[in-house]
């Protein structure tokens, strides 16, 4: 490797190591609170989801702002989405709910209000039916 070719190297590396060390300070507005820290989930909700519908343990879910809560989801069939989002439409929170699998999302809410739970993975003809408006409420 020549020098010109290492040099650039160095800098790339460099580039990506500040750009990392930046992104994942807990200085950051976004790194709030830190998903690998060991929060302890304050609610667990258990999901079901199988033959294009979600089985919910109520509904609405009722969790509270600014706590954490762990979803566990199985699929009893085919991989679905698991997606909150809030009332406007926006994204919230998204998981793959793979079959013969618990999948798990540690959350915290930080807005009350009510959201709506969606699949975001084309599961199959009836997937656009896989719609729970209201689905959660979360209460300040």
């Amino acid at each position: 490797m020549e020098r010109e070719e290492r040099n650039w190297l160095m800098t790339l590396i460099g580039i990506a190591v500040v750009f990392n060390v930046i992104t994942l300070s807990p200085l950051m507005p976004w790194q709030q609170w830190l998903l690998w820290s060991g929060q302890e989930a304050a609610q667990r909700v258990e999901i079901e989801v199988g033959n294009y519908q979600f089985r919910l343990p109520a509904q609405p879910i009722e969790l509270r702002a600014g706590e954490f809560v762990e979803f566990s989801a199985t699929s009893t069939d085919v991989t679905y989405g698991f997606g909150v989002f809030r009332s406007d439409g926006r994204l919230v929170l998204q998981m793959q709910v793979i079959p013969g699998h618990t999948n798990r999302l540690l959350w915290k809410f930080d807005d009350a209000g009510s959201y709506d739970i969606r699949s975001t993975e084309y599961s199959g003809p009836q997937h656009p039916t896989m719609y729970l408006p209201d689905a959660i409420q979360v209460l300040p």
